[in-house]
């Protein structure tokens, strides 16, 4: 009688192969399919009210937007990935004529995609020209919120046009509940 030997490699081959066989089986299509984001510049100006001082706040937001389509058997509606950069904008102190540097860059938002929506985004902000906690701990990092109203292609997800106001949080609000004031500041993307 003949005994047939198998030899490991053949063993732990076969099992390999196997595994992965499963792997994509279960793993099927790809829950998102998710396409090359489009960045566009948004001006950005407000007053942040407070104590020790209000700060007014100007530059440019980069907002990048990214398409994703659920490929997934719960074939959710589609959405955009919106990375918000703030370390273009800057602010100066009303009574000591500090600068300021806003925090808060590449905050991610998840939101439904819709042909017009407002995004608000609590951001740091602190005296200096570079955000970090000082001697004096985060005692002296203040909050501001900043208000984007923008359109979308809601075939593309790109950001058609869009603008931003900044003002204090809801936290930072003065007794009265009445908000800082604030100016719009506007961008629209042509193409």
């Amino acid at each position: 009688m003949k005994t047939l030997r198998l030899s490991v490699t053949h063993i732990v081959l076969s099992l390999f192969v196997v595994v992965l066989s499963g792997l994509a089986w279960w793993a099927g299509t790809p829950a998102r399919a998710a396409f090359a984001p489009t960045i566009v510049l948004i001006p950005v100006s407000g007053i942040v009210t407070g104590q020790p001082e209000s700060v007014k706040f100007s530059g440019q937001a980069q907002v990048s937007s990214e398409l994703v389509l659920d490929t997934s058997k719960f074939n959710l509606p589609p959405a955009v990935i919106l990375i918000v950069d703030l370390s273009s904008v800057s602010g100066i102190g009303s009574s000591t004529g500090a600068k300021y540097v806003a925090g808060g860059n590449g905050t991610n938002v998840y939101r439904r995609l819709v042909s017009a929506d407002t995004v608000e985004i609590t951001f740091p902000f602190t005296r200096g020209t570079t955000m970090s906690v000082s001697s004096t701990g985060l005692a002296s990092v203040r909050s501001g919120v900043v208000t984007f109203a923008l359109s979308f292609d809601t075939n593309t997800g790109a950001i058609t046009s869009g603008t931003a106001n900044i003002a204090e949080s809801a936290g930072d609000r003065s007794p009265s509940g009445s908000p800082a004031s604030t100016r719009a500041a506007t961008c629209n993307e042509e193409g």
